[in-house]
């Protein structure tokens, strides 16, 4: 771990305690919400350290950002997803009225949006940059 980072694993570390306490107090059960906690605390670090971000250590609480190759994979990845989930709502609303399909249209179209997301962004940011 970075010392110039401390605040930010500080703070992270508060807001996945807060995250187990809220899941507890909802009525979760206990080990799923340490777990849970234990999951988004260390992908808090692993974003502090993966390479896709740069550190600003002049704002301790906040100090990732992106630089512009990450801010333009960002918003390629943003249209995939929003326009995949979009075709997979329409397609789903198809299919629902007329084969009489019983689906969740929001429900699977919002994952497949998201999904779609993160495969988009992991592919560009694993390819390589252009020189």
């Amino acid at each position: 771990m970075k010392k110039e980072l401390m605040p930010y694993y500080l703070s992270r570390a508060v807001l996945s305690i807060a995250f187990v306490l809220a899941f507890i107090y909802l009525g979760g059960a206990t080990w799923m919400g340490v777990s849970l906690g234990i999951v988004s605390f260390a992908g808090f670090i692993w974003y502090a350290h993966n390479g896709r971000y740069l550190v600003d250590p002049s704002s301790p609480l906040t100090p990732l950002r992106r630089d512009a190759r990450g801010k333009v994979i960002r918003d390629r990845a943003a249209v995939a997803g929003i326009s995949v989930g979009g075709v997979a709502f329409f397609l789903l609303f198809l299919a629902r009225n007329l084969l009489g399909w019983s689906v969740n249209l929001d429900s699977i179209s919002l994952l497949v949006g998201v999904i779609t997301y993160f495969v988009v962004s992991n592919f560009l940011y694993a390819t390589p940059r252009d020189s």
